[in-house]
């Protein structure tokens, strides 16, 4: 019977440790990029209390979840579990230098460059978006609407 999981999920081990760690690589990818909880709870369409619950690791992703989660912090969704895998190594290989828990580097100038990077090509799509909904809506009104539109757009371009 065939599954309708991805491979790189249904390969991921599915231990409490592991979606622990799905919640702490979303929360950490999140905080690189300077997005709130409640922003990436809209762009990924999930509620916020459904989405705080994944980070703390109280509740597992479902597969539906981990899709528009991985999409909204620009990432494909194996890289998403990949970096759960890799949380989940590090805290498997013991605590860090003096017995506490290993911490992750401050972003470096590589990592600042790709949040700006997404950052920008979040805008434009946004941009992009609003343009096909006006052209959608346009197409949509009599003659005598639109040039009452265009007359609008040309006062307020002044």
């Amino acid at each position: 019977m065939a599954s309708d999981e991805p491979a790189a999920l249904a390969a991921a081990p599915r231990s409490k440790d592991f979606y622990g760690a799905l919640g702490r690589a979303i929360k950490v990818t999140r905080t690189e990029q300077g997005i709130e909880r409640k922003e990436l709870a809209r762009l990924s369409g999930l509620s916020y209390p459904y989405l705080s619950e994944i980070e703390k690791g109280k509740k597992r992703a479902s597969t539906e979840a981990l899709l528009p989660i991985a999409r909204a912090l620009g990432l494909r969704q194996s890289e998403l579990l990949e970096r759960a895998e890799g949380l989940l190594e590090r805290d498997l290989s013991g605590p860090g230098r003096y017995g506490t828990a290993r911490r992750l580097p401050a972003p470096d100038q590589r990592t600042l460059a790709r949040v700006y990077r997404l950052q920008r090509t979040r805008t434009e799509s946004a941009s992009v978006a609003g343009v096909q909904e006006l052209a959608s809506r346009a197409g949509r009104l009599g003659a005598d609407d639109f040039n009452r539109v265009l007359d609008l757009v040309r006062r307020l371009a002044r």
